[in-house]
């Protein structure tokens, strides 16, 4: 290979890596002073801490009875805690550290399917640096949630599609569909971009009259969901559990279907249009979302109409919410709607691109649209940091560690601060190797400053 050769490769390599690294940092800076520590990454990382033999058969419970639809999420988490914990004392946010650090290869993921598709490094990098700097998706990229490693598969299953990686090839079909459906396992609200991919998969073939690919393209998306529902299907006959899969969606589809209910169409358009301001339009909101939305949607319809794989995985999650959300009873919160803002930010970004044939003047518009997006990521990033944080993490885990060095079961451990509830002041220090024994005199009391008092009682 020529020293030219080698120039230019690493030329072309290095937007990807300085996406990978730049969305790594920012999510992940100040983690181990402010990881937001409650109820869910306690349950969730306290799991992935066990041996692998007593990971769940299912995901996550939901908050509406019930629980996902299977275990990916216990899955890839307890793989993290095995690839990264162990680099930060196998603490919590070494779980979202890991998180982080597939939001980034995500990230690059689109990058290089943006790139593609536009043939414009500008638009790639404007579309990356609209979502990957969102104060919200900034807030919760590195916390161990299972909303988050939702929108992170279906990020990546959607960025494949539109790099036309699986297409010609039933094993790179697989993949993706494994990748699409395990965004469903950890998160039910990402089955809207699981549908859209599956589609997108599907559409060419349709569009072609490959009637024989259609049908082989069909069975193997079919047989992949069917193998990744087998952990359920242990779990629904081993233990007789009574309580609902997706029973958000079952209990409000029941609803509707029985006249129990009616569909709310204007509320769930009102819903995805407050989400996507609130989640892309911090510290602002995005003025006039709701028909920015449309009007992307429509000039992006028109533009790509000869592109049917990529207005499906554009165009057709959106739809799908609206749609499922009307169905659905229960109050719409904006995390829901985390998956679909890779969907959304690049229909914009496609709407408002100037088209190929106007040669340097659109490339001379997009490194404008750059330039303006990454004006506004210093005000972004200072807004993400009054969101989710949790500071008594820092003294928390110091004096846990502190605590553990006395070799000494604590009867329990107060905090001087008050904890932001539900959390649990213990369970850092018994990560820690630490002792809590009901028997035991002692009392461990950790200052704001992480120093500690030990009383015996």
């Amino acid at each position: 290979m020529s020293i030219a050769a080698a120039y230019t490769g690493a030329l072309r390599l290095f937007p990807y890596a300085a996406i990978f690294g730049l969305t790594l940092f920012i999510r992940v800076r100040g983690i181990a002073t402010h990881f937001w520590m409650l109820w869910d990454q306690i349950r969730d990382w306290g799991i992935a801490l066990g041996p692998i033999t007593g990971l769940p058969l299912v995901g996550p419970p939901t908050h509406f009875r019930g629980y996902t639809i299977g275990p990916a999420f216990y899955w890839i988490l307890w793989g993290l805690r095995v690839t990264v914990g162990p680099w930060f004392d196998n603490l919590p946010h070494a779980g979202g550290i890991g998180q982080a650090l597939l939001q980034s290869a995500a990230d690059v993921l689109l990058l290089a399917a943006v790139w593609k598709r536009t043939r414009s490094l500008p638009i790639a990098l404007l579309t990356v640096v609209l979502l990957a700097t969102s104060a919200y998706d900034v807030a919760l990229a590195p916390l161990v949630w299972n909303p988050v490693m939702g929108s992170i598969l279906a990020k990546a299953a959607t960025a494949l599609v539109l790099l036309e990686w699986p297409r010609g090839s039933a094993v790179r079909i697989a993949l993706v569909a494994a990748i699409a459906w395990s965004a469903v396992h950890s998160y039910t609200g990402a089955v809207y971009v699981a549908g859209a991919v599956f589609a997108a998969i599907l559409v060419p073939s349709l569009f072609e009259r490959r009637w024989r690919a259609l049908v082989r393209d069909v069975a193997v998306i079919a047989g992949v969901v069917a193998v990744l529902q087998l952990p359920w299907a242990v779990h629904r006959f081993s233990s007789r559990d009574g309580a609902p899969v997706m029973g958000v969606v079952t209990g409000s589809l029941s609803q509707v279907l029985t006249g129990e209910a009616s569909p709310r169409a204007e509320l769930s358009v009102r819903g995805y249009v407050d989400a996507f301001s609130f989640i892309q339009g911090f510290p602002s909101r995005v003025p006039a979302a709701g028909w920015v939305l449309l009007a992307a949607a429509v000039i992006t319809g028109v533009r790509y109409w000869r592109d049917p794989a990529l207005l499906t995985a554009l165009l057709f999650p959106q739809a799908l919410a609206i749609v499922g959300y009307a169905l659905f009873q229960g109050g719409l919160d904006h995390y829901y709607y985390l998956s679909l803002m890779p969907a959304a930010v690049l229909t914009i970004v496609l709407a408002t691109a100037i088209p190929d044939r106007w040669g340097l003047a659109r490339n001379v518009v997009a490194w404008v649209m750059l330039a303006a997006a990454l004006a506004a990521v210093p005000g972004r990033l200072a807004f993400a940091a009054t969101l989710h944080r949790m500071p008594e993490y820092a003294p928390l885990v110091e004096g846990s560690r502190r605590a553990v060095r006395q070799r000494q079961p604590m009867r329990a451990i107060e905090t001087e601060f008050t904890l932001p509830a539900p959390s649990d002041p213990t369970f850092v220090y018994r990560i820690l190797g630490g002792h809590i024994d009901p028997a035991s005199p002692w009392v461990a009391r950790i200052r704001t400053t992480g120093d500690v008092d030990f009383r015996k009682d």
